[in-house]
């Protein structure tokens, strides 16, 4: 999968990160992490594993081909 959404709770460390969800899919990511992010408690990133980057724009035509 490329894409994965990484999560953990406020109060964990950063090391504590863990793959959440998994997906294809750039706009199932975004769907996922906000949807994820909504509860206050969450600190959430997705990572793409083909660029090896964090996404920060999920409109990038970069992460749709």
């Amino acid at each position: 999968m490329r894409f994965h959404i990484m999560q953990k709770k406020i109060n964990q460390s950063t090391e504590e990160y863990r793959a959440f969800f998994e997906t294809d899919s750039i706009d199932e990511a975004k769907d996922f992490a906000m949807r994820l992010a909504f509860d206050e408690t969450n600190n959430v990133y997705v990572q793409d594993t083909k660029r090896g980057e964090i996404v920060r724009d999920f409109d990038a035509l970069v992460y749709r081909v």
